[in-house]
C-alpha cells in the first residue's frame, strides 16, 4: 500500500512540475522569442548587386566570434599578462579597421554567435 502512495505522489509531483514549466514557457519565455512583425523589415533589393572584379575575383573578409564587451573596461581572455594593458575591444576594432584597409574586401561577413 505504501508503494502505491509513493507512486501517486511521484506522479502528482511530475504532473505539477510539467504544468509549472509549461506555464513559465507560455507566459515568460515564448513572448520574448516571438518576432513582432511591425519591427521586421526586409529589403526588397540590395542597394547594389554583388559584382566580381574585372579580373574575376571577389574578396570576402570573414570576421568570426569577436566577443565584444564594454570597450576599455573589458578584460581580454587568453592573453599573456604583459599584453593585458594593451588588450581591449578598441584594439580589436582598430585591428579590424586595418585589415579592411589593407585587404580591401568586396564583402565583409560577420559570423559567430549573437547573444542578446
Amino acid at each position: 500500500m505504501e508503494s502505491s502512495s509513493t507512486w501517486i505522489q511521484t506522479l502528482s509531483f511530475s504532473f505539477l512540475t510539467i504544468a509549472f514549466l509549461h506555464l513559465v514557457d507560455v507566459l515568460i519565455i515564448s513572448p520574448k522569442l516571438t518576432l513582432n512583425p511591425q519591427n521586421v523589415r526586409v529589403k526588397k533589393l540590395p542597394p547594389l548587386p554583388l559584382r566580381f572584379n574585372s579580373d574575376g575575383t571577389f574578396k570576402i573578409l570573414q570576421v568570426a566570434d569577436m566577443h565584444f564587451g564594454n570597450g576599455l573596461v573589458t578584460r581580454c581572455r587568453d592573453v599573456l599578462d604583459s599584453e593585458v594593458a594593451y588588450c581591449s575591444d578598441l584594439n580589436t576594432t582598430q585591428f579590424l579597421e586595418k585589415m579592411i584597409q589593407l585587404e580591401k574586401p568586396d564583402f565583409v561577413a560577420f559570423t559567430g554567435l549573437r547573444r542578446l
